[in-house]
């Protein structure tokens, strides 16, 4: 915990799933999350000694706290990462598998403001089903004084660790959105500099306000075409990678399986197993971590479970170093997140485990 708040001072953005590690480290302890839930669900009736926190490394959904009543998806946009097609809409659908409607809550924090989901990443249904349950916060407005308030009521002696982890973020929040001491004179300084560029001084109040709004248009056309840009160049990542990597296996494995390409970002090889169709494969997700998996494609694990259940058994049973993702939908017998320098080797281990199967038959 203190080893990573250390890396993030030395560090201009840590991603979103680096706060989501710092959040579950901090909630570890039953104090801070006792306060976190009164913080920021202050309505939630609970058992604080039922409450569990899987740890968010290689989880589809960034951070999830589940206890007797409630069940909270985090989810984690402090850097302005894109949103996902219809991902509100999946969180909610694994929660529902657990909890009722009305005990789901998603807190969606962003880094300087409240933004809600839009209806790319959360449909109308799904909307109606949560009702007030979405709460928008942000991590300037609300996470950076939750720490600041926290660590004030850590005792130093009793738990030095602690109290200087929640320091270091606090200091590493209060610098990235300049809200020290020093950052605010930095921002008086700014304000006058930007009055007497624009010469706001000697404008008439509705002068200033039409010159500021102009001059705020021009940053949000800005800020979106970066934004835009970004992603595209995220993309073109994504499918160079796979290229890459499919090359790599297909020299390694010879043809044998034969691996095809779809859509520039997912590549595998289709194959039977208990007469049941099923495709092994590397993909991204999400714009994280690319991940390896086996789908069903024609069925899913509802509708053939004990065919799913036994390949899924004897992948994880391999000794292999696979592991299972818990908040899979419900079409992969198994997959995972893997680091993009062992996705090659992860594949091909896998592979080959298929190919030496008696009850797999590739599908040519």
């Amino acid at each position: 915990m203190v080893d990573l708040l250390g890396d993030a001072l030395h560090t201009e953005n840590l991603r979103e799933t680096a706060h989501c590690r710092i959040l579950y480290g901090l909630l570890q302890n039953k104090d801070i999350q006792k306060d976190f839930i009164e913080y920021f669900l202050p309505d939630i009736d609970c058992s604080f000694e039922s409450i569990e926190i899987p740890y968010p490394d290689k989880r589809r959904i960034d951070l999830t706290i589940k206890g007797d009543t409630f069940f909270l998806i985090i989810e984690n946009k402090i850097n302005g990462a894109c949103e996902q097609n219809k991902q509100i809409d999946r969180y909610v659908q694994t929660a529902l598998n657990y909890y009722s409607a009305n005990e789901i809550y998603v807190l969606y924090l962003c880094g300087e403001s409240n933004k809600y989901p839009s209806e790319y990443s959360i449909s109308s249904d799904t909307k109606d089903l949560l009702c007030d349950r979405i709460i928008c916060k942000n991590y300037k407005d609300n996470i950076t004084p939750w720490v600041a308030s926290v660590y004030e009521h850590v005792d130093f002696d009793e738990q030095p660790f602690l109290k200087s982890a929640l320091l270091m973020y606090r200091t590493y929040l209060e610098n990235k959105y300049k809200i020290n001491s020093q950052y605010k004179e930095m921002n008086n300084k700014l304000d006058q500099t930007i009055i007497e560029t624009l010469g706001l001084e000697s404008m008439s109040l509705k002068e200033k306000i039409n010159v500021v709004e102009d001059q705020i248009n021009n940053i949000d056309k800005i800020s979106e075409r970066l934004s835009s840009l970004l992603q595209e160049y995220k993309s073109q990542n994504n499918e160079k990678n796979i290229r890459q990597w499919y090359d790599e296996c297909v020299k390694i494995l010879s043809g044998h399986p034969v691996l095809t390409m779809a859509d520039n970002i997912e590549f595998g090889f289709d194959f039977k197993y208990r007469n049941t169709r099923f495709r092994c494969c590397v993909s991204y997700d999400n714009n994280k971590k690319p991940f390896w998996g086996i789908s069903g494609l024609t069925e899913n694990i509802y509708s053939r479970p004990n065919v799913f259940n036994d390949l899924q058994n004897f992948v994880l049973q391999s000794n292999k170093g696979f592991h299972n993702n818990e908040y899979n939908s419900k079409e992969w017998a198994v997959s995972d997140y893997e680091d993009e320098s062992e996705i090659v080797n992860k594949f091909i281990t896998l592979t080959r485990l298929i190919c030496s199967s008696e009850q797999c038959t590739l599908i040519e």
